[in-house]
């Protein structure tokens, strides 16, 4: 028996492939990677679109994903829907989400807020005072636990609301973390 497909058939076939390829391959590569053990993460002090100052011990007693990015990065733009989503997803209650805008080129921001509806605290590093942070290209994401210390990285974009990452930070966020006592006591320095 012969199975002959046409056109369209072969390119439905290909797409089902290269789409099962792609969930293997995303379920392989480490959604974000182990930070140094008992790395404390610094305050900073910036100012937020609605010109607040804000600080990361704001949000102290939670865990922070801490989104670098820059308006004029399309791929920046288009990650914050997802960080969006996985915002409303894992509930404010357990996790803040705060993106930092790395750059002066802040007129669009606004606008771009207002596309992707974002509803977490977005940050103003106009002149560029977090370089401290290791930020190695846009976007970088951190992840801090609720005694300040760094856990995760992610270099690069991410679908943050995708049911791999979604499973990676509620495993996280439901871990307990160190006791303190076990920790060094150098946590939430404040920034130079």
């Amino acid at each position: 028996m012969r199975v002959t497909l046409n056109r369209r058939d072969l390119i439905a076939l290909l797409l089902f492939h290269l789409l099962v390829a792609s969930l293997a391959y995303a379920e392989q590569r480490p959604l974000m990677r182990p930070y140094p053990p008992n790395f404390p993460s610094q305050n900073f002090v910036l100012f937020d679109t609605f010109d607040n100052k804000r600080e990361l011990t704001d949000f102290r007693g939670k865990y922070v994903l801490i989104n670098f990015w820059a308006s004029s990065c399309n791929v920046c733009k288009s990650e914050m829907t997802t960080l969006q989503a996985a915002y409303e997803l894992l509930g404010e209650e357990k996790l803040s989400v705060v993106s930092i805008h790395a750059g002066d080129d802040v007129e669009d921001i606004g606008a771009i807020m207002k596309l992707n509806n974002i509803t977490y605290p977005v940050l103003m590093d106009i002149h560029l005072e977090l370089g401290h942070w290791g930020v190695p290209i846009l976007p970088t994401t951190f992840l801090v636990d609720p005694e300040s210390y760094i856990r995760y990285r992610a270099v690069g974009s991410r679908v943050w609301n995708s049911p791999f990452m979604i499973d990676f930070l509620r495993g996280v966020l439901d871990t307990p973390s160190l006791p303190a006592t076990s920790r060094p006591q150098a946590s939430w320095r404040d920034s130079e």
